[in-house]
């Protein structure tokens, strides 16, 4: 397997559910109401990219929105390199905005399977966004990809029939 690098593709498709607290006044008084206005700071590692404001109100937030990481050395990056944050807030327009909750995806193994295959995915799924104090406030959905950069392959492809003893000839067995 080579230590060069590849993109890690996020997709951020909707959210549901996704409720903030709201105090009004005192602890006693707090209640939940959906998210008006939610984005999400998508990190992974040092690598920061933000959101659009979702569109649809209520319980169900609609964001379609895609971004891309690159992953310069996976195999030697350190712990915070294997996992990604999608952190929900709630945009404000007088104030700062608020913290809602994030969901973190383990993406070690879909890079790895990636550096390896060539590419990798984990199709959309629901991921459960948690607030600071664990407590569950609702799900997100996003789908991850892998894809190993070009210039790449044929050297991995080379280099795996020599450790396996293939030979590049032969057509595998189905």
């Amino acid at each position: 397997m080579t230590s060069g690098g590849g993109v890690l593709e996020v997709v951020l498709v909707d959210s549901e559910g996704i409720r903030d607290r709201k105090f009004l006044g005192c602890i006693a008084c707090c209640t939940t109401s959906a998210v008006d206005r939610p984005y999400v700071c998508v990190e992974y590692g040092d690598q920061k990219r933000i959101s659009k404001v979702a569109e649809g109100k209520g319980k169900k937030s609609i964001w379609d929105q895609k971004f891309n990481f690159e992953i310069e050395n996976p195999i030697v990056e350190n712990k915070s390199f294997r996992k990604l944050v999608l952190r929900v807030m709630d945009k404000h327009k007088l104030s700062d905005d608020g913290y809602v909750g994030e969901a973190t995806i383990h993406v070690k193994d879909v890079v790895l399977m990636g550096m390896e295959k060539g590419e990798a995915e984990l199709g959309s799924r629901k991921y459960r966004v948690v607030r600071e104090d664990k407590s569950y406030t609702g799900d997100i959905s996003a789908a991850i990809s892998f894809k190993r950069k070009n210039g790449d392959d044929k050297e991995v492809e080379r280099k795996a029939s020599v450790v396996n003893n293939e030979d590049s000839t032969k057509i595998p067995d189905a």
